[in-house]
């Protein structure tokens, strides 16, 4: 690890990870390291501060084969990309979570609202006005990845994708899960996250027939099941959790639910029983749960039946709950 003028780097030549915050200057150093770090260095590009507007910007960079990626939040300004910075072609797509904004590029004008996401290039000059501050994450693409799969990509610049694309919501809530789980810090999954990502941003785009078969049946899918099986994870609690529920929340048909685990080798049943079984376990060898009964732990994590919660543990771990309980007691 090494840092250098408030920007702390982290990774090899395969995945780097850069990390900025104003919040790391003396006040008055700030507005230069906007502008000077995360601005011309970080985003290449000039920051035009709005007025009586203060500087800050939170940031993390993620630098690899086929991708690079920003999220974090910056202040209220106009963003230029002037010639003199760009020194790539890449498609870029922006994400507004918490702000409207309006972006110029190749004489288009865009107003983008919350959630919305707009598609640039890396190789014209172009500007982001920013009103206030915001929270939203940017992904850049090479464009030799990109350009043989989508359809009429050079019409796409300056182009809003709408908030409720199902592609979107896809890409947006699958990059975060990612950087929660720490995929990217492993080569083999960041690899398949990359090729996911790409397929995604097609598809939010507009793919070829070609390609969006592909990125359906590769990066939409793998998304999907990864933002179920998150969703799976926040709800194991409720006894009645049942694939038309998750179904219901992702607004896909239930038979969908059952192929995308059916896919990975295993059932919706079978998915929420194990996980709901690893929690238990975590649970019955957690020292600040040592007081709480085996029965109220089986009820917390969604086992309406404690006998069948025993039959299942124990085919599970080759033991009962009350046994681990006991062993992990014998040995502190």
């Amino acid at each position: 690890m090494s840092a250098s003028s408030g920007v702390a780097t982290v990774g090899n030549s395969d995945c780097a990870v850069v990390r900025f915050s104003t919040a790391d200057y003396p006040p008055r150093e700030r507005f230069d390291a906007w502008r000077e770090v995360y601005g011309r260095t970080m985003q290449k590009m000039d920051i035009e501060p709005l007025p009586a507007e203060q500087p800050r910007a939170e940031a993390t960079l993620l630098r690899m084969p086929g991708l690079a990626m920003m999220a974090g939040c910056r202040s209220a300004a106009v963003y230029h990309r002037r010639r003199e910075f760009i020194d790539s072609d890449g498609v870029s797509i922006t994400w507004a979570r918490s702000s409207n904004c309006q972006a110029h590029q190749l004489g288009r004008t865009a107003d983008l609202v919350c959630g919305q996401a707009i598609v640039l290039t890396s190789g014209e000059a172009g500007h982001l006005r920013v009103p206030r501050l915001d929270d939203y994450f940017n992904l850049l693409v090479p464009r030799r990845c990109l350009s043989p799969l989508v359809a009429g990509l050079e019409d796409a610049y300056g182009r809003p994708i709408p908030a409720d694309s199902p592609a979107l919501r896809l890409l947006t809530r699958y990059v975060g899960v990612l950087q929660e789980a720490g995929t990217f810090a492993v080569p083999e999954l960041r690899r398949q996250a990359v090729v996911h990502i790409h397929d995604l941003i097609v598809l939010a785009i507009g793919a070829t027939p070609d390609a969006a078969e592909v990125a359906k049946s590769r990066g939409a899918r793998a998304a999907r099941l990864r933002a179920i099986k998150e969703d799976i994870t926040t709800l194991l609690d409720q006894p009645d959790l049942s694939v038309a529920t998750i179904a219901a929340r992702h607004r896909i048909k239930p038979r969908w639910v059952q192929r995308l685990f059916e896919s990975a080798g295993t059932t919706f049943t079978e998915y929420v029983l194990a996980q709901r079984l690893v929690r238990a376990h975590r649970l019955l060898t957690n020292p600040l749960y040592a007081n709480q009964k085996v029965s109220t732990i089986a009820l917390d994590i969604g086992f309406g039946d404690l006998s069948y919660f025993n039959r299942a543990f124990r085919r599970r771990y080759g033991t009962t709950p009350s046994e681990l309980r006991a062993a992990a007691k014998f040995g502190d």
